[in-house]
């Protein structure tokens, strides 16, 4: 008999500072009669971190913007009868706005305790490996989300001029899943290429979010073409401490761009971004994702 499919979840260590004293979020599942961190399964097609964003705050009424990740979880489940293997993505969450918890059958209860006190409040060792990892990714200094445009009509069957080549029907709906994306990593600086292409990816997130679109031509085909030294220096310009800066660029330019900021240089595929933290002792750490 085959094995079950693997079972894919996400959640967050929520974290907060109290004075000198950094909290957490715990969950208690009556089922279980267990303390955990805030975590559930995705639903079909959906992107990990909306996934995650949607479990913690079903979970613990917290809406959280997230940070670096801080591990997954690989472990044996019971699945129809059978084993399979469930894999849980954990990532850095700082809660933002109101709380508004309501226990239910699932969670009965929430808790924020001191990252000591958690340690021996959680029911699971590998729970306290995930939260143990946390001290080593916070704080952030700066993010930039490094994004190719969502993908375009095909230059073949486009007759203006490249840079007014529009979305297909399929990024336009990349683009609006990426509101909640953007919106899940606290995204508050937004440029891109002066690209109709580019902009449009954007475009749906900054009007959700009222933010201005910065155009850098120099991140463009055309302007990378003419002039790829213009690249140079701009990784001072988007390491904007306190600012999770997206930039939308293209298949040629990103290479370079991700080089800039002192990246390993990588193939994009439409829709497809990093994510890369500045963290407070001088190290960058980054991971990739496929488009939503």
């Amino acid at each position: 008999m085959n094995n079950p499919a693997t079972v894919f979840a996400a959640g967050g260590v929520v974290w907060r500072e109290r004075g000198d004293t950094r909290q957490v979020l715990l969950v208690h599942r009556p089922r279980y009669d267990d303390w955990s961190l805030p975590k559930g399964k995705l639903a079909p097609n959906e992107h990990v971190l909306l996934g995650a964003r949607r479990e913690i705050e079903e979970e613990t009424g917290e809406q959280v913007v997230f940070g670096p990740s801080v591990g997954v979880q690989r472990y044996q489940v019971r699945k129809n009868g059978n084993t399979a293997q469930k894999l849980v993505h954990y990532w850095s969450a700082v809660p933002v706005g109101d709380s508004a918890f309501e226990p239910n059958d699932e969670v009965d209860q929430v808790s924020w305790v001191s990252v000591e006190k958690a340690r021996g409040k959680l029911s699971y060792p590998r729970d306290v490996d995930i939260l143990d990892a946390l001290d080593a990714v916070v704080p952030v200094v700066a993010t930039v989300v490094v994004l190719r445009h969502a993908e375009a009509l095909k230059r073949k069957d486009w007759d203006g001029k490249d840079t007014l080549r529009p979305l297909s029907s399929n990024g336009t709906a990349v683009a609006e899943r990426l509101t909640g994306v953007l919106a899940a990593l606290g995204a508050n600086r937004l440029i891109s290429s002066d690209a109709e292409r580019c902009v449009t990816t954007l475009t749906p997130y900054a009007a959700l979010v009222d933010r201005h679109i910065h155009l850098w031509p120099e991140i463009s085909e055309r302007g990378y073409s003419a002039d790829p030294e213009a690249l140079g220096g701009l990784a001072e310009r988007l390491w904007k401490p306190g600012k999770v800066t997206v930039v939308c660029s293209h298949r040629p330019v990103l290479p370079a761009l991700a080089r800039e900021l002192g990246l390993k240089a990588a193939k994009f595929s439409t829709g497809a971004f990093l994510v890369a933290h500045r963290l407070a002792d001088g190290r960058l750490v980054h991971e990739r994702f496929g488009a939503p």
